[in-house]
């Protein structure tokens, strides 16, 4: 049965903005702590004026959180939501509405090979980097495929790494965690980073990471796991040689490898163990150059991750996988009077070996010129605009332009918002068609004339920061074509066989909001929540797993003694599952505490899933699961 399509609360709306800024009458004494953004524009700017929506996860936060991955890391930030795989407990960043696979992700601005729209139910590039080496994270909501290219649908999540200063700096991490009132899901990590010069002109950083998450059964039948294990090493060198005092070069090589093991049962109803061996290589080289008035950079990288499946008891394994981006880019930015022009451009090409491709192998040429203007129209109006072209050698031109206007209306108040059109390449198995695959119950097709996913996109928001307080409201609107699924094109007993081709639009409007509130030098509490409302147009039912109301909330104390306290909830409300099935809404309570011994060394304590809550038994359609309540304690010592 049809469900009827949530329309958006509009008086919920009002309220939300009607309070916030009513608030901003009353309160005075402005805000200095600033957020610093590179994602934006490539280029240094104030989080609160950059020309996008954006939030900033710094490393206190991250250590607060102990984030194990990127996903603990982003979880609860504004208009982020994780899409569940079907599999083991994985899942995808999603932002505003769009689909994991519509989000780019980035190592200082390096693209990573994606998996998730490439290998089914996977959720294999979240685990490039140690979360020792990160030194914040950015998230850039909205189209940004005028500098980025194709993925950036929904927006951007770069990972900044750490960088020495004029010393050496490190930490070292032990944490382990438990699940209570279970043998199955303990877990432990351990990490070390260190950083700093070798003599005048070098320095050095290294990294390495070891962790390990035992599999969690499922209640209602143990054949199957419901969160599967995990088994990792992280390990990554890199250095910069300073040429001269305006050129550098910087070298970078991150490597890892991945066990993921979960029980299953075949379709024969054989019970077996299914092991995913996940090897994940970056390796870069940049020239970088700082004139004055104007700076660039030049940079060869490549990303590849292979990714091999064993199963027991006869069960026959999925094809072996190996993704590779080899990338040639760079960039100069020339700064003016009352603007800072930068042009650009991007060779890629992506490789993919899978056997169900003629002779096992395929790839495509990516080519692209980009340029943005940042405008200064008046002291307090800057104007950003930029265009980009990519060319890619199956489904030829793709223009992504983008504008963007940011005015500082008050010392207080900031008011932004503008329009931006992105798009996502087809996969090489999409569009390949020489394609089949046939590994499961059905058989899947490439598709020759398939075209890019793309979207345009709408926004305004405003920011409001005096005082003690900060509060900020954006809504914003995106219309999505050509979406890529599969048609049937036939039966034959069990089997169905699909045709890859673009057959869906959605639209999806929303609204994020939230407020900052230091309520005393040691407290402070943040909010926000994101409201959607999506369409698929080919149904005119609700985007499937699209939360209509995602909330986090969060308590931060910092005491005397080096103590500190955090509290955070995550409510995610009703929302529908692929059949048009009503998921119901669900909370997610943390809380830790922490102590901080001397100089260097620190321990917290905490508790995740505080209230045990298990989504199977809301409803069994939830396709993802969360970990159950579990206990951790973690060791850290910084220098």
């Amino acid at each position: 049965m049809q469900q009827p399509r949530a329309r958006f609360p509009r008086r919920t709306i009002s309220l939300v903005l009607i309070s916030l800024f009513a608030t901003a009458n009353v309160l005075a004494e402005e805000q200095t702590l600033r957020d610093t953004v590179v994602t934006a524009t490539m280029s240094d700017h104030e989080s609160r004026t950059a020309p996008a929506s954006v939030t900033v996860i710094p490393r206190q936060e991250i250590e607060e959180r102990n984030a194990t991955d990127l996903l603990d890391i982003v979880r609860g930030a504004p208009g982020v939501t994780l899409t569940g795989r079907q599999v083991g407990g994985r899942k995808t960043i999603a932002l505003r509405g769009l689909e994991g696979k519509h989000t780019l992700t980035l190592i200082d601005g390096r693209r990573i090979s994606p998996t998730d729209d490439v290998v089914g139910h996977s959720d294999y590039q979240y685990g490039w980097l140690p979360v020792s080496a990160i030194e914040r994270v950015e998230i850039i909501r909205g189209p940004m495929s005028t500098l980025y290219g194709s993925e950036a649908l929904g927006g951007v999540v770069n990972l900044i790494t750490r960088q020495p200063r004029d010393r050496w700096i490190g930490s070292l991490m032990l944490s382990g965690s438990q699940l209570t009132g279970s043998d199955d899901g303990d877990g432990w990590q351990g990490s070390i980073f260190a950083a700093g010069p070798l003599g005048e002109r070098v320095t050095l950083r290294v990294n390495a990471e070891s962790s390990n998450r035992d599999a969690i059964a499922e209640k209602e039948d143990e054949r199957y796991s419901e969160i599967e294990g995990r088994k990792a090493q992280n390990y990554g060198i890199g250095g910069t040689i300073k040429l001269t005092d305006a050129q550098s070069i910087d070298f970078q090589w991150q490597g890892g490898d991945e066990v993921r093991r979960y029980d299953d049962v075949s379709s024969a109803g054989k019970s077996y163990e299914n092991r995913y061996d996940i090897e994940r290589r970056q390796a870069s080289i940049a020239w970088k150059g700082d004139f004055g008035q104007w700076r660039a950079q030049a940079r060869m990288y490549n990303s590849e991750i292979d990714i091999q499946n064993r199963r027991t008891n006869g069960v026959a394994a999925t094809r072996p996988q190996n993704l590779k981006d080899e990338v040639i880019d760079g960039f100069a930015a020339l700064k003016m009077k009352n603007q800072v022009l930068t042009v650009g451009g991007e060779y890629r090409v992506e490789t993919l070996e899978n056997n169900g491709l003629i002779g096992g192998k395929d790839d495509a040429t990516h080519k692209a010129l980009f340029i943005q203007d940042e405008i200064s129209l008046s002291d307090n109006l800057v104007l950003t605009a930029g265009l980009r072209g990519d060319n890619h050698e199956r489904f030829g031109f793709e223009a992504s332009p983008r504008v963007y206007l940011v005015w500082e209306a008050t010392p207080a108040l900031v008011i932004k918002g503008g329009y931006g059109h992105a798009f996502k390449a087809p996969t090489l198995k999409q569009s390949s068609p020489s394609y089949i695959g046939a590994e499961g119950p059905h058989t899947f097709m490439g598709n020759a004339d398939i075209q890019p996913e793309s979207s345009d996109s709408l926004e305004i928001g405003a920011d409001w920061k005096q005082g003690s307080i900060n509060l900020w409201s954006t809504l914003f609107h995106t219309k999505i074509d050509d979406l890529i699924t599969y048609k049937l094109l036939k039966v034959s007993g069990i089997r169905r066989t699909y045709l890859y081709d673009n057959v869906d639009k959605a639209t999806i409007n929303g609204l994020e909001s939230g407020i900052g509130w230091m309520i005393t030098p040691g407290l402070k509490w943040n909010t926000n929540l994101t409201f959607l409302d999506t369409e698929d147009e080919t149904t005119d039912k609700d985007l499937a797993y699209r939360p209509e109301l995602a909330l986090a909330s969060s308590l931060d104390w910092q005491g005397g003694n080096g103590w500190s306290a955090r509290g955070m909830v995550e409510y995610f409300g009703q929302q529908y599952d692929n059949s048009g099935a009503r998921l119901p809404s669900y909370a997610l309570l943390n809380v830790s505490v922490g102590k901080k011994i001397g100089e260097h060394l620190s321990v917290r304590a905490g508790i995740n899933n505080l209230t045990d809550v298990r989504l199977a038994e809301k409803s069994p359609d939830f396709g993802y699961a969360e970990i159950g309540r579990n206990i951790y304690l973690t060791l850290r010592t910084d220098f």
